[in-house]
């Protein structure tokens, strides 16, 4: 499938999520579940509306992003807005947290969430990541959460040029993303219930670094955290009898298409991992 069709149906995907997650009440348990699971706390998932938290993660890049006050950090794909509007409370009244998303559903609730949490440093803007809408040299840091594995192979280089433009010098990037250990079999690349699942469309490590030091970037850390990536199925199963959980994580779907799908096909540890990517654009 081309790159226009990947977009399209990523954008449809994560349109409805935003849209079912909306109007429906969550369950807490599930959502917790995950997060912490991928380095929130509770904390953090309790100072933010429970919208945003939409068990999208696959990581924490705030862990590693050090971010301080009176700065501006913009994250790519934004999702609900919970990594925006926790970096808005570590960078202050000073400092920015810009969130952008290609998804206008998606920016419509993290927008909403923003106002229930009373935040008024935080903005989003509807674009993709690979056309950032901003001036270069702006950012000192850029966070982005499962989101450029969504991207098609072909335009990965150039989101990483983006990013490289946006920062200033001295800025640094932190993101959480699944890449593939291995070879993903053609049967899985070629899935697209499992590309808009945050699977297919994972990149190998060294292809990730290829990208990052092409871009210029210095310093470059890629960590796996080891992290259970077959949570997602066992929640499923232990769900799958309750009505409020309908959208499941970045490495799943609200259709039952793609829980069978992953959950007859193979171990998802095997094949794929959550790693820390951390990478500093040189002064």
């Amino acid at each position: 499938m081309d790159a226009a069709n990947l977009y399209r149906h990523v954008q449809e995907h994560y349109g409805k999520i935003a849209n079912h997650t909306a109007l429906t009440n969550l369950s807490d348990k599930y959502y917790q579940k995950v997060a912490t699971a991928f380095g929130y706390t509770l904390q953090d998932i309790r100072s933010i509306p429970e919208n945003a938290n939409l068990a999208l993660s696959c990581g924490n890049p705030l862990a590693t992003a050090n971010i301080r006050t009176g700065e501006t950090v913009i994250d790519l794909g934004c999702g609900g807005g919970m990594d925006v509007l926790l970096s808005a409370a570590k960078v202050g009244p000073d400092g920015k947290a810009v969130g952008i998303d290609m998804t206008k559903d998606m920016l419509d609730l993290a927008r909403q969430n923003a106002v229930k949490a009373g935040v008024s440093n935080a903005s989003f803007i509807e674009a993709l990541i690979t056309s950032i809408p901003l001036d270069s040299s702006v950012a000192d840091c850029i966070i982005s959460n499962c989101v450029i594995n969504l991207v098609p192979n072909v335009d990965k280089p150039i989101v990483f040029r983006e990013i490289f433009r946006v920062l200033k010098s001295g800025g640094r990037l932190a993101i959480s993303d699944i890449l593939a250990k291995k070879d993903l079999p053609i049967e899985v690349r070629e899935d697209l219930s499992l590309y808009v699942g945050c699977i297919a469309g994972a990149s190998q490590v060294l292809d990730y670094e290829r990208f990052l030091k092409d871009a210029g970037f210095e310093g470059v850390t890629i960590l796996n955290t080891n992290s259970d990536l077959n949570l997602y199925k066992e929640l499923w199963r232990a769900e799958k009898n309750d009505s409020e959980v309908s959208s499941a994580s970045c490495c799943g779907s609200h259709t039952e298409q793609l829980q069978g799908r992953a959950n007859s096909m193979f171990d998802f540890n095997e094949w794929a991992g959550s790693f820390q990517v951390y990478a500093i654009k040189p002064e």
